[in-house]
């Protein structure tokens, strides 16, 4: 049987389905045995209903099968690309829509008749037309139900990332109207300064010093927006001009914009209260969860163990970072990165990215040879938990307006919050016996005169990591849980294991996937870096990089014409082999390393990075070597041009500017002859055949059959040849 997830793209096959056109999943219940499927028309209509089991019937039969959609090109950004009046359009659209998407009843506005009631209490409710709901509506559904599907789609309109230029006496903002007659107030144009001023004031309100946002406001106006006075005088110094004055709503809007929701009101309500009113509720880690994909714990560590380089084994590389991503629900280890990222960011996505692709080009790539069956992960998850360090950048908020992913943040000093994934490092250390391996991190303090252990290092970066993806592999076999079952779980002899119960999931279609495109993966969690293009190919991070686009469109011939241009590229920091650059239309691109490369071949970037960087180091001793070797030439050079002098000197004979200079061309011509008799001839290139008695023996003849003045006259036939210059 074919299974269906949410967010699946259908399109017909033969004439005889149901299907007309291509068709996307909006929700579905086995249980009632009924699918939502929302036509993917330029005019769309109502979502319309079908029998689930009807729906994978005809999968089944060959009649419709499943469709990649490539996602609209306004889509593909991230969320540091956006700019904030983009932001605000989008999370204005979303408020509109979000009560009937986020429903205490999963799928409630699919039920029949209640779409137009809830559209309609929703319109009547913000004082809009229904008219612009159903619209927010089809474009949410139509663009893969993530929120970025709201964003304002100028792709091709519009000058992207210029700043807005006022005319003077234009007045920014909408106009101001007093008893129906235009207002003559100037708003300012905030600086740079103005928005520190902001955040300054805005922090009274955000701390629980000041009542209210007026409050703080008036304060801050008091201190950075009034004339200045002479020191020990008593007058109370004049407000600046209203035109010179952030208004109310612009302190509100950057205020709130520099202090989130979350961080005021922790700081109103002070710790105390914070923790006793306003924190998550504890309980069990997997108390709400659906099953597998519903919540993922991500979390970093150094590794009690130093490593060297794959070039050169003497070159200590120090301790790795370790990044583990696992399940809630079933306890499976769902992705891991091995590298010198972190803990931060670059390491957390690059971890994500292992966790939601296939695994067996991965382990091959360290060489370790598995079935797909053996790590089965390649999902996304509705939610993912992580420390505040790496998942509170702006790069990391792009997870949940590109993704669909909410991010749970845990606050400092409690792992406990994420008890599952800080356990499984305690495993895999057992598992891996890491701290028995040469260059292991002794736990006990070192002895006066014991071995440095880090001088014992062995293993590189690619050899640790084919262990830890064994040790993954065996956890996930047979790290028993029984805990974790289920009574279905029971009732089918579901081995208590972590690949057991996903495994069981997967046959029972009780993995809820979050399903999104690939290309919105790579735009997300790929890390992104500047490269250029010259004529040799795409130059980054030192290697070049060559793919069919920028042979087509002559970009190599055009940079060495033009100059040298940047490109954004896109990398997995795993493989130097591939890059990815996006094309006009927003679609990704894979550049092939090239050829000449091969030297970087089957190494990851951060390894290339630290062996160019080490062999650029010159050592002390080749900078002194070098240093007596420029001496040594010189002495020999001022040695050469000396003798030379002195033998010039010693020349009796005087002649004029125009002899010396006029007879270059014969002298040149009779050092020549000299330099060809005393030229050293190897006996085995000598002719071994006589010379005829009537032919010319000496060279020297033929060169001087025209007299003293012979190259000249040679010189003045070659002019006289066909097609010469004269």
């Amino acid at each position: 049987m074919s299974y269906l997830n949410i967010n699946d793209v259908i399109e017909p096959v033969t004439e005889t389905t149901e299907l007309q056109r291509l068709a996307r999943v909006l929700w579905l219940d086995a249980i009632s045995d009924q699918v939502v499927l929302f036509d993917m028309t330029e005019t769309p209509k109502r979502p319309w209903v079908m029998r689930l089991s009807e729906l994978r019937s005809i999968l089944d039969n060959g009649d419709i099968k499943t469709a990649t959609i490539v996602p609209s090109p306004f889509m593909l950004r991230i969320e540091e690309d956006l700019s904030e009046k983009e932001k605000y359009f989008r999370d204005k659209n979303w408020r509109r829509i979000q009560n009937l998407i986020e429903t205490e009843i999963p799928g409630e506005i699919f039920q029949p008749g209640a779409m137009g009631r809830l559209i309609a209490d929703q319109a009547l409710k913000l004082e809009i037309h229904k008219k612009t709901i159903y619209r927010l509506l089809y474009r949410y559904w139509m663009n893969g139900q993530v929120r970025n599907a709201l964003l304002p789609d100028r792709f091709n309109s519009g000058g992207p990332g210029k700043n807005k230029q006022y005319r003077d006496g234009k007045k920014p903002g909408r106009k101001v109207y007093f008893q129906g007659v235009e207002a003559d107030t100037q708003s300012k144009v905030l600086t740079e300064a103005d928005k520190n001023c902001i955040k300054v004031g805005f922090s009274l309100f955000a701390t629980g010093k000041v009542g209210t946002i007026t409050d703080a406001y008036i304060k801050m106006l008091r201190r950075f927006y009034t004339s200045k006075t002479q020191p020990g005088y008593c007058i109370e110094p004049p407000l600046l001009p209203a035109n010179e004055l952030p208004t109310a709503r612009q302190f509100a809007y950057w205020g709130h914009k520099a202090y989130d929701d979350i961080t005021v009101l922790r700081g109103r309500s002070g710790e105390r209260n914070w923790q006793k009113d306003h924190r998550p509720l504890i309980g069990t880690v997997r108390d709400g969860l659906r099953g597998p994909c519903h919540l993922f714990e991500i979390d970093a560590t150094v590794a009690d163990i130093y490593l060297v380089s794959r070039y050169n084994r003497d070159w200590i590389i120090g301790r790795p970072v370790i990044y583990v991503i696992i399940d809630t629900f079933s306890g499976m280890i769902t992705g891991v990165y091995v590298g010198l990222e972190g803990p931060s960011w670059n390491g957390a996505r690059q971890a994500l990215f292992n966790a939601f692709t296939q695994k067996k080009e991965f382990c091959a790539d360290n060489g370790v040879d598995i079935t797909p069956d053996e790590w089965p992960c390649h999902h996304l998850p509705h939610e993912i938990f992580a420390d505040r360090g790496e998942m509170l950048g702006q790069a990391a908020e792009g997870l949940a307006s590109g993704l669909r992913i909410n991010l749970g943040i845990a606050p400092p000093y409690r792992p406990d919050w994420k008890a599952i994934v800080e356990s499984s490092f305690k495993v895999l250390n057992v598992t891996t016996q890491i701290h028995w391996i040469p260059g292991a991190v002794r736990k006990r303090n070192k002895e006066r005169g014991e071995r440095d252990y880090r001088l014992d290092a062995t293993l590189n970066l690619a050899e640790f990591t084919k262990i830890i993806i064994q040790g993954i592999l065996h956890y996930n076999k047979h790290n028993r849980q029984p805990d974790r079952l289920t009574k279905e779980m029971i009732a089918d002899q579901v081995e208590p294991t972590p690949i057991g119960i996903w495994s069981w999931a997967l046959r029972n279609d009780r993995i809820d996937e979050n399903t999104q495109a690939d290309e919105l993966i790579y735009l997300h969690l790929l890390p992104r870096d500047r490269g250029s293009i010259q004529k040799g190919g795409i130059k980054f991070k030192g290697m070049f990089y060559i793919c069919d686009l920028a042979v087509e469109q002559n970009w190599f011939a055009r940079a060495r014409h033009r100059g040298v241009s940047s490109i954004p590229c896109w990398y997995d920091p795993n493989s130097t082999e591939h890059i990815w650059i996006q094309n006009n239309q927003g679609k990704f691109l894979r550049c092939d390393l090239r050829k000449s490369e091969i030297r970087y071949h089957g190494y990851r970037f951060d390894e290339v990075i630290d062996m160019l960087a080490i062999i650029k180091q010159e050592s002390p001793d080749s900078k002194y070597t070098k240093l007596v070797g420029k001496v040594s030439l010189d002495g020999e050079i001022s040695g050469v041009v000396k003798a030379a002098k002195k033998d010039k000197s010693l020349t009796t004979q005087v002649s004029s500017k125009s002899e010396k200079m006029g007879n270059i061309r014969s002298n040149r011509a009779n050092e020549r002859l000299q330099e060809r008799k005393d030229s050293f001839v190897p006996d085995d290139l000598r002719s071994s055949v006589p010379p005829q008695s009537d032919a010319i023996s000496s060279v020297g003849v033929a060169e001087n059959y025209a007299g003293a003045r012979s190259a000249e006259v040679i010189d003045l036939l070659s002019r006289l040849r066909p097609g010469a210059k004269k």
